[in-house]
């Protein structure tokens, strides 16, 4: 895999949250330009760290993140990738869910993917190395009782980005979703509190997975060394149970 990322540009969403962050960091040590998003991203949450801008947005708000593409490209000039890593968490039973429940994932996770994406390919044509990475998650095939919501939105994502992959494909853009299993973060907290199994039931191996491997994922997914790798997802999931 190419060690460097100069004079590329990409545009992380969902930057401080565990695997944006790792991502952010992992693209900007490789000495990509790196624009990091989330609602409420600063200056303070990548203080010292050369190459990242942060740029405030919520991708709930589609002019807001039209603007923020559009302010990209009038600061750094081009466009050569996009990662959203947005997310929120709705766990629980199923009958114990309501539709506020199903929108606030909808809207952050499901639509805090596609804004970016409809934003950010216009730009993306002028790149000859133009790549889009939607980070999504196993349970799109594996669902979990207890995050049906989280998982049917990963299974919808994973469609998303076939299909985009096909479609965009021929004018240079690959389109790929990296899906973890269990990573050591506040989310995989979250899960264990909501009595999902433990990570041992989860994975052969005897750990889970750290934000960086996903991180890894992702930059592979960028880089030289995935050019004819497009439409599909990577799982980053120590080998877990896969029903498709």
């Amino acid at each position: 895999m190419s060690t460097s990322f100069n004079g590329r540009v990409y545009w992380v969403i969902g930057a401080t949250g565990a695997l944006g962050r790792a991502t952010v960091l992992q693209l900007a040590g490789k000495g990509a330009t790196v624009i990091a998003s989330s609602r409420s991203v600063n200056a303070e949450h990548f203080a010292g760290v050369a190459g990242v801008h942060p740029l405030a947005v919520d991708v709930s708000q589609r002019i807001a993140v039209d603007a923020a593409a559009a302010q990209i490209i009038a600061r750094h000039g081009r466009l050569d990738g996009l990662v959203t890593s947005s997310n929120v968490g709705a766990f629980g039973e199923f009958l114990e869910l309501d539709d506020e429940h199903w929108y606030r994932v909808l809207e952050a996770k499901w639509l805090g993917s596609v804004r970016p994406v409809r934003a950010a390919l216009p730009h993306l044509f002028n790149s000859d190395q133009a790549a889009v990475v939607i980070i999504s998650g196993r349970g799109g095939i594996d669902p979990s009782p207890q995050h049906f919501v989280g998982s049917s939105v990963n299974a919808a994502l994973d469609l998303l980005v076939q299909g985009l992959g096909r479609r965009y494909g021929p004018q240079g853009v690959r389109v790929n979703a990296v899906d973890p299993g269990p990573i050591e973060s506040p989310r995989l907290a979250e899960l264990r509190a909501a009595g999902k199994p433990s990570t041992a039931d989860d994975t052969p191996l005897p750990y889970p997975g750290k934000p960086e491997d996903v991180a890894n994922a992702v930059v592979y997914l960028l880089s030289d060394a995935a050019r004819f790798v497009n439409a599909t997802r990577l799982y980053v999931d120590g080998g877990g149970r896969r029903y498709a």
